[in-house]
């Protein structure tokens, strides 16, 4: 009856596959909860595939058996066992579409239509075998036993090549999220199974399908399901391969998300003090706890000290608890033998694709570390973290610009009221690399000043304007000083003045040449090095200013003790007056104030001729802004000057 049946070797494959998958590498097949989170799990799928083509496998071969068979009652038995195959035949082209769209990762947050809708054609068909007995539409057998097929067996055929095409397009929608073995491998399931449905489709005497849908799950189990080396040897969770692949599939395919990220603080120092045995058996109660709490399936140790929980559902109250939860534990000490360890953790919950759009940013945003100054357990906002990741990647760019030589300065005019032209500059930083260019120094010179690099580069600063200075373009134009910025960190260095010094004797610049700005906060610390240093350079002819003036709180005894030749009142003073009613008379106010002070008033941040003519009408004495130039180049700016004189 039958020229090639396969069954046997099928239900073999499948149940060797099955024992295989439950037994090695228990951890992975952890499965979640809740009906909908099962069909959106590619393991829990992929069992759901072996077992019903166990169970089909087995229908298959009791039913061919029973064609030979002769005990009374044979045609009932034989019509069950047939009618069994198609239940779960069925249900096998479902599961086997449903693994496609899991790998893929396209359905997890679906919604509960697009479930209803994928399940139609297969609740027809199932209702097509299950009423068969009265129609006889999917098959019957003859006086002799013979089985048939009916006249809807076609429709059933067609149910399966739909699911088929589904699996089809969701693999070629979305094959880019997934490596390339992965993919070769899809694509091996997909085209075997297929080429097993379409041979016995044609010809009913050759039982191939099942064995070749085993085949197909065989590979599928080697290059997929087979994660051992996605497990993370001490903990048993899914460790940093796993993490990369999963996300980046699902950042990929465009899927809404939420991480919970958990870090150690301090594993190190935990680690040489007990050891490795009792750190390790720490390990393993942390992971245990993650999984146990999260009450998810993908937890992952993605670094020793890093660990991740993977929100499916748009659940972000879900993930907020957990890490309540995760952080009142880690308050609490953890029981290790006759050890009690105390391990605190830094959490944080990343939102995708709100918060990151690619895989890159997410391995930058963990290899970051994510630490702040703080004792004890506590959260991190996003927004804090992405600062701490942009922290680490700034110093580092800052540190090679350093050692490439990619630092500069560009010099901005500082136009003079009673003279109608430009008298002086400030020399201001910048970067001329890729990672820095289009960076405010406002966001990489803090970075400077609490790594350290702030000497350097105010040694580097200092050296540039003295050569400028010696420029004889320079010498014989109007400039009668350049400013430059000094830091408060700077002040922290004893060899400050002396290396300043240094340089300027070496390029013979006379120190009234050079005004040195200070901000009004670092103006105002009680500081006595601060203070000293400042009397220190002023004996040696340095002229000073106060930069930002009207943004701090001023002590302003200690202004006036300075002798500052300018005072620089800041563009956010400016800016909001020029909104205001009275605006007119507060800047006025304001200007008299400094007068007070016997210094020189410089205004900065003029962008319009309404701006300057409301800064003059108020007494200024000094104006920079865009309204004159952008800071520029040396060479642009000894341009600049030269055709102001000519005009």
């Amino acid at each position: 009856m039958y020229e090639i049946n396969f069954e046997i070797p099928a239900f073999l494959l499948s149940l060797l596959c099955y024992i295989y998958c439950l037994t090695a590498k228990h951890r992975q097949y952890i499965l979640p909860k809740g009906f909908k989170n099962k069909l959106a799990n590619q393991h829990f799928v992929f069992l759901l595939m072996l077992v019903t083509n166990i169970l089909s496998a087995i229908s298959s071969v009791v039913g061919v058996y029973l064609t030979e068979a002769t005990f009374t009652g044979v045609a009932f038995w034989q019509y069950l066992f047939h009618a069994f195959y198609f239940v779960f035949h069925a249900t096998l082209s479902v599961s086997f579409t449903l693994y496609i769209i899991n790998v893929t990762s396209t359905s997890i947050n679906w919604k509960k239509i697009y479930y209803i809708l994928f399940a139609i054609p297969y609740v027809i068909s199932e209702i097509i075998v299950l009423t068969n007995s009265f129609t006889g539409w999917a098959f019957y057998m003859d006086d002799n036993l013979i089985y048939h097929r009916g006249p809807l067996m076609i429709l059933l055929y067609a149910i399966g090549g739909l699911y088929v095409a589904l699996g089809f397009f969701f693999f070629f929608k979305n094959k880019k999220a997934i490596s390339k073995v992965d993919s070769i491998a899809v694509a091996f399931f997909i085209g075997i199974a297929t080429l097993g449905i379409i041979i016995q489709a044609v010809k009913s005497s050759f039982l191939v399908e099942l064995f070749s849908e085993s085949l197909a799950c065989l590979v599928i189990m080697i290059v997929l399901e087979e994660k051992s080396g996605h497990i993370d040897l001490t903990t048993g969770l899914l460790n940093r391969i796993a993490f990369t692949d999963d996300n980046r599939r699902l950042i990929n395919t465009k899927q809404k998300y939420g991480l919970v990220l958990l870090k150690i603080k301090e594993l190190d120092k935990i680690t040489n003090r007990f050891g490795g045995r009792e750190i390790d058996a720490l390990l393993i109660n942390i992971a245990s706890y993650l999984v146990k709490e999260s009450g998810v399936v993908e937890v992952y140790c993605y670094r020793r000290d890093g660990y991740a929980v993977l929100y499916k559902e748009l659940n972000y109250d879900k993930a907020t608890d957990f890490m309540n939860k995760a952080l009142e534990r880690f308050n609490n000490e953890w029981k290790i033998g006759s050890l009690e360890l105390k391990a605190d953790i830094i959490t944080t919950l990343v939102k995708v694709p709100e918060d990151i759009k690619s895989i890159e940013e997410l391995e930058n945003l963990i290899s970051s570390g994510y630490t702040k100054a703080k004792t004890g357990s506590y959260y991190v906002s996003i927004e804090e973290v992405k600062e701490i990741t942009n922290s680490g990647k700034y110093e580092e760019a800052l540190r090679k610009a350093i050692t490439e030589k990619k630092l500069m300065l560009k010099y901005q005019p500082i136009w003079s009221t009673s003279e109608a032209k430009t008298v002086s500059a400030e020399a201001l930083l910048r970067v001329d690399s890729d990672e820095l260019r289009n960076i405010s120094p406002e966001v990489y010179i803090p970075i400077a000043e609490k790594s350290g690099l702030i000497k350097d580069i105010g040694l580097f600063v200092f050296e540039e304007v003295c050569k400028f200075l010696c420029d004889e373009r320079i010498k014989n134009s109007n400039i009668k000083y350049v400013e430059l910025n000094l830091s408060v960190y700077q002040f922290m260095y004893n060899d400050l003045i002396d290396s300043f010094e240094e340089i300027r004797k070496r390029y013979n610049v006379d120190a009234s040449k050079i005004n040195l700005e200070i901000t009004e906060t670092a103006a105002t610390l009680d500081e006595d090095v601060i203070s000293n240093t400042l009397k220190e350079f002023q004996k040696l002819g340095y002229t000073l200013s106060l930069d930002d003036f009207g943004t701090g709180y001023s002590n302003l005894m200690r202004m006036t003790e300075s002798n500052y030749q300018n005072i620089k009142i800041d563009k956010s003073i400016l800016w909001k007056v020029c909104k205001e009613e009275k605006g007119d008379e507060m800047l006025k106010d304001l200007m008299s104030f400094v007068r007070t002070l016997n210094a020189e008033i410089i205004q900065e941040g003029v962008e319009t001729k309404e701006q300057l003519d409301k800064v003059i009408s108020c007494g200024c004495d000094y104006i920079q802004g865009f309204y004159f130039s952008a800071p520029i180049k040396d060479v642009d700016f000894i341009k600049y000057i030269n055709n102001e004189q000519n005009n």
